[in-house]
């Protein structure tokens, strides 16, 4: 068996990417898995996997601690994961983004020269993020990777070309040949959910799953589109961590054609209610290069279970995917779009290629393979 610890500070929960691949990993007979990470405090279901060694889960990161409270849970996380790995002893390490970096390098330098690394980025943090928005841990950890951690590991990924482009702009020292794409799709059993086949006719219903935000999002101008709509779009929205300014809006709406749900939805759940809708939304706004240039989950969820995705145009990342289903609109222009012109025959996807399984492929034969 090929010991492997995955590091993961932020809560598994929220990223359904690192989930999808433990439940992947977990089934190999070739590893044995040990997860290090936090509780979550949004009262979403916690992630459980029998097939994995142990899931160590720390004091969770709350936006509401102080300062100097946040920097000694920060260290709690740190010490007690880096004594996990000592008594572990892995032969490979995987950690999710700069947050979780510390206790992985603290290990590597002191105790495991020859344990092999893997990083991981769910995001793409750029030298001005780092410089001006992050967090004084985040700023250490990413001064660790940059001097030693992204010399030692032997793969780096990202989760699309248009950000190892980026990625290895602002990190020029960096072989190409280390940097691996890793796509956010969903598992395959997600497919059986779908509806099929079936046109979409008056009342369209179109479905937004996600945070969002007033700020950094179209959500004010599509929902005040649909008001205007006189009941020939319905809209509906699940999620359950939204700022509190957008939280008031959404649940100030006064429409039989818009309804909120701020409990949200497990992600299990997903692939049952998207069923019961025509089209998907993608509503944020371009305001960074990460957005700019970003293909998010719910793109490929959206297309797993049958529905068509209109997204903005503002998001370059999408574009690749273009397609009669994959529509791209100009939000700030919402009155000029032809929503019959998108309105399409909804096809069976079977034969899509965007799942979990098929992305995972590659990490999962360099992790198998201890000579690697």
């Amino acid at each position: 068996m090929k010991k492997v610890a995955v590091v993961h500070y932020l809560p598994l929960e929220f990223y359904p990417p690192v989930t999808n691949f433990l439940d992947i990993a977990g089934n190999s007979k070739e590893l044995e898995i040990l997860v290090a990470t936090t509780h979550n405090q949004k009262n979403r279901k916690e992630y459980k996997n029998e097939r994995l060694r142990s899931i160590y889960r720390g004091y969770a990161p709350n936006e509401n601690d102080s300062q100097l409270n946040k920097l000694g849970n920060y260290i709690n996380f740190t010490l007690r994961t880096l004594y996990r790995l000592i008594l572990f002893k892995p032969d490979k390490v995987l950690y999710y983004e700069s947050f979780s970096a510390l206790p992985v390098f603290m290990y590597i330098f002191l105790f495991g020269r020859k344990t092999q690394l893997l990083i991981h980025f769910h995001e793409y943090f750029s030298k001005g993020w780092y410089q001006n928005l992050a967090t004084l841990p985040v700023k250490i950890n990413h001064l660790l990777e940059k001097g030693f951690l992204f010399k030692k590991a032997m793969w780096i990924s990202q989760t699309n070309r248009d950000r190892i482009r980026l990625f290895l702009e602002d990190n020029k020292n960096i072989p190409g040949n280390k940097m691996y794409e890793l796509p956010n799709y969903p598992p395959k059993k997600w497919l059986s959910a779908s509806s099929g086949s079936k046109n979409i006719s008056y009342p369209v219903k179109t479905v937004y799953i996600g945070t969002i935000s007033l700020e950094y999002s179209y959500i004010k101008e599509y929902c005040e589109w649909v008001l205007g709509m006189d009941g020939n779009i319905i809209f509906d929205i699940y999620g359950y961590n939204y700022p509190r300014e957008t939280l008031l809006y959404l649940e100030s709406l006064n429409s039989p054609y818009i309804n909120f749900y701020p409990e949200g939805v497990e992600y299990d759940g997903i692939p049952e209610i998207l069923a019961e809708y025509d089209i998907g939304l993608i509503l944020y706004k371009a305001l960074t290069d990460n957005f700019k240039y970003n293909a998010p989950n719910k793109l490929f969820e959206y297309l797993a279970c049958g529905l068509n995705v209109i997204y903005s145009d503002k998001m370059l990342g999408i574009d690749p995917y273009r397609s009669e289903r994959v529509v791209p609109v100009d939000f700030e222009k919402i009155e000029k779009i032809d929503f019959n012109s998108i309105i399409t025959t909804k096809n069976n996807f079977q034969g899509t290629k965007y799942f979990a399984e098929d992305s995972f492929n590659k990490l999962m034969e360099i992790l198998e393979d201890i000579d690697n």
